[in-house]
């Protein structure tokens, strides 16, 4: 919100105020000034009275004018097309500083002594969209009484300075002059100055003129005043002055009303066309397939949550949002109808939103009007109109709806207030302060019932109130405390382990990577799919490609590699921790995945000569590795559904605790070849439940004093018997003295059947006591009865 300090001056009494006072007060006891900056500046800046103006003699677009400064004339080059005799400009004279530290200096120019400049607007700092058409190109001359020698600030009603204050989203009626007003007025203690008008009305009856119908909830109020005669022309110098300190363009008198009523009192208006638009009003919701012309001759297709306003056939405007091109109010225009109205605003901001449609107007809507102050605006806007555009205005008003809110009530207690805020204010304090804001305040001995006015929409129970008396006490004021409990805190059991993985993952030589939670629809991994589960797509994307939440981790890593391979860099180890999300009928579920992708070589010593390739068992070992210091293990399955993405016959389902957790292998081949990502490996481990255990203490046992004992067998099984479940029942067979099983060897040709194999493991035991080999043949012995009664298996001759 832009505030012109001469302005606010004439609503709230400034005097004996600095800036620099109202800039750091409003900052600790309001809201926050984010700057203060000039429309227009420039040193030695007189009005200067073209006398004469002739032709440069060695140019043919330069002119040399002799300016009276007031208090002597002087010679001016200047190269403005528009610069004419009998002007009153703009002179920066010699010494004169302009913005960008441009500064003038006497100067001969094509062999001509300047001594000065006759300046634009542009050249003072103006913005180019506030400068009017006709300046455009050139210089600025006063069209108002002036004399030579004046200060041409003061005349421009641009001398002051602008403050911008930040608002937060609750503040919408600080988005006026005369909310601003009346925070101005309790923060420093000082009067509102009442606005001061007088308005004549001719016998003509208004509601004989034009009639109102609401037929919508969405519209609560809705005044319509007719003015006949008008004249539209040029707005005074003190209007466009503010609209321009505003950061609005001026137009016209009538354009230019409706936009200071609007800055002034936060009410938008709208002006109709009194003859275009006929003498019915009414709004409605806009039918299936609608369609209108806005101002800005763009067609809109409407739907039936958009509120409109029509001439009882057809829509004339988008409530709230932007007028129709069919009746706006023209240079021709003599007759119009002023409409000033109280919208709902989330059917505002659906209509703005969906139709990019954001304006000065639709922000105030969109947070709330008073529809206590609609009534006065318009009479205010009839009394400019009347005083700046000679319009005639018909007698009384057209209205529909409900007007005149009651003041909000609110029980509230000095005990509660010094309760949140750790104070002890005085009672006779409190009162005042809400006094200062222009709440009402009843009771007495500390229990008072606070009438809020409808213009602090903001306002709607105890806490707000005290946030009120908090601000105006001043937080400075604030006793310090420190908290009563301590602030520590720690990790929970599964952060902890998270933590643990990532360390564990990075010290085996991998690289974390973090990719958005949002993908493209296309960006999921069949494994991870949780059946009859479906995406969960955003209501407004800002892209096609961050569209829908991911399902999987995988197609993000696989972006990955595949922005690596275009760059020629085609050694990838990468991993990521994050999280997927699903849907399944109205639940929704979040859950967190480990994934990893391994590509070509993983490391190397050239020196030996000697490479590690990306493979299934590089990968398997990884992940194991990774989870071991967790307590956690897994084992695996050849994968029933591959789908489309994995290789049928390189892969494998993850299962840890007889629990399936993930998958791991390589692409499939096809899916490979249109991603061109060949030799990659990836797994997806959800974490859940197995990073929720809190970690054991490590039991350490001394190492034996007596050597292990190493055995090799060789047994014959079923090709369809995983070595998994081999090593599982060899385990269980013996679990005191059997500290380690491998498989070292896996045979299939003649000297076995067709439907058989044959693997070959290494055995070995380990005691605090010496192993006889009569001890050793026992546990063989067990082990091979085991291995044949559960897997039918048979010791190879």
């Amino acid at each position: 919100m832009r505030v012109k300090l001469e302005w606010l001056n004439e609503l709230v009494d400034l005097t004996g105020l600095s800036v620099d006072e109202i800039v750091k007060t409003l900052s600790l006891y309001s809201t926050e000034v984010e700057g203060v900056e000039k429309v227009v500046s420039g040193t030695n800046l007189v009005i200067g009275h073209v006398l004469q103006r002739v032709p440069h003699p060695n140019s043919d677009h330069l002119s040399i004018c002799q300016v009276d400064l007031g208090d002597k004339v002087t010679q001016i080059v200047c190269g403005a097309p528009n610069v004419a005799q009998g002007q009153y400009v703009i002179v920066a004279t010699e010494g004169a500083v302009l913005p960008g530290d441009f500064k003038i200096k006497k100067s001969k120019i094509r062999g001509e002594e300047s001594n000065g400049m006759i300046c634009s607007l542009s050249e003072l700092g103006m913005e180019k969209k506030y400068v009017s058409e006709e300046y455009q190109a050139g210089i600025y001359y006063f069209t108002d009484e002036v004399k030579a020698g004046d200060d041409p600030l003061e005349k421009l009603n641009l001398k002051d300075e602008v403050v911008e204050l930040g608002l937060t989203p609750n503040r919408g009626d600080l988005l006026s002059m005369l909310g601003v007003a009346y925070e101005v007025s309790a923060v420093f203690k000082r009067e509102l100055k009442p606005l001061a008008y007088s308005l004549t009305e001719c016998d003509e009856e208004n509601e004989k003129a034009v009639n109102v119908t609401i037929e919508d909830k969405d519209c609560s109020l809705y005044y319509a005043k007719v003015l006949k005669d008008l004249q539209i022309k040029k707005s005074p110098t003190w209007l466009q002055s503010r609209l321009i300190a505003f950061g609005v363009r001026p137009i016209n008198n009538v354009v230019d009303i409706t936009n200071y009523i609007l800055a002034l009192f936060g009410q938008p208006l709208h002006a109709f066309d009194y003859d275009k638009l006929g003498q019915n009003i009414v709004v409605r919701k806009a039918y299936e397939n609608e369609k209108m012309v806005t101002l800005d001759n763009i067609e809109r297709s409407l739907l039936p949550t958009d509120l409109v306003i029509t001439d009882g056939k057809k829509p004339v405007a988008l409530a709230g949002v932007m007028g129709g091109l069919d009746t706006e109010i023209t240079s021709e225009t003599k007759n119009m109808v002023l409409e000033v109205a109280v919208f709902d605003p989330i059917t505002i901001r659906k209509t703005s939103s969906r139709l990019n449609l954001r304006s000065e107007a639709s922000t105030r809507y969109e947070k709330g009007i008073d529809a206590n102050r609609s009534k006065i605006a318009l009479e205010y806007a009839c009394y400019l109109l009347q005083t700046l555009a000679g319009a005639k205005v018909l007698k009384g008003v057209t209205v529909a709806g409900k007007a005149d809110l009651p003041d909000k009530e609110i029980k509230i207690t000095k005990a509660y207030i010094d309760k949140h805020l750790g104070t002890d204010i005085d009672a006779k304090a409190i009162e005042e302060y809400f006094t200062r804001l222009g709440f009402k305040v009843e009771g007495e001995n500390g229990e008072y019932v606070v009438k809020v006015p409808n213009r602090r929409l903001d306002i709607t129970m105890k806490d707000d109130l005290v946030e009120e008396v908090g601000r105006l006490h001043g937080y400075v004021h604030l006793p310090l405390t420190l908290p009563a409990t301590s602030l520590a805190g720690g990790r929970s059991p599964y952060q902890t382990n998270r933590r643990k993985l990532k360390h564990n993952l990075i010290g085996l030589g991998l690289n974390e990577v973090v990719n958005y939670s949002l993908v493209a629809d296309n960006n999921t991994f069949q494994q991870n799919h949780i059946e009859n589960s479906s995406d969960i797509e955003l209501l407004y994307p800002l892209s096609n490609d961050r569209r829908i939440l991911r399902r999987s981790l995988v197609p993000s890593l696989l972006e990955n590699v595949s922005y690596a391979y275009n760059r020629k860099i085609k050694d990838i180890q990468i991993f990521e921790v994050g999280k997927t999300y699903s849907q399944i009928g109205d639940e929704y579920y979040e859950e967190e995945y480990l994934a990893i992708a391994i590509a070509n070589q993983f490391s190397d010593t050239l020196w030996q000569g000697k490479t590690e390739k990306a493979d299934f068992y590089l990968l398997k070992g990884l992940l194991e590795a990774a989870f071991a210091n967790l307590g956690i293990s897994f084992t695996y399955a050849p994968i029933l559904n591959p789908g489309n993405e994995l290789h049928p016959l390189r892969s494998a389902t993850i299962y840890s605790a007889n629990k399936e957790v993930g998958y791991i292998g390589t692409l499939h081949p096809m899916y490979a070849k249109e991603k061109d990502l060949q030799d990659v490996w990836v797994c997806e481990v959800k974490l859940g439940k197995l990073l929720q255990v809190e970690l054991q203490g490590k039991i350490y046992k001394y190492i034996s004093k007596v050597p292990s004992v190493e055995r090799d067998i060789a047994v014959v099984v079923k090709k369809d018997v995983l070595a998994s479940e081999l090593l599982e029942v060899i385990k269980q067979a013996d679990k005191k003295i059997l500290s380690e099983v491998k498989i070292f060897d896996v045979y299939e040709g003649e000297k076995v059947a067709s439907d058989e194999k044959s693997i070959a493991l290494k055995l070995v035991f380990t005691s605090n006591e010496t192993l006889t080999d009569e001890v050793i043949n026992q546990k063989i012995e067990k082990i091979l009865k085991q291995l044949a009664e559960k897997l039918h298996a048979k010791l190879r001759d």
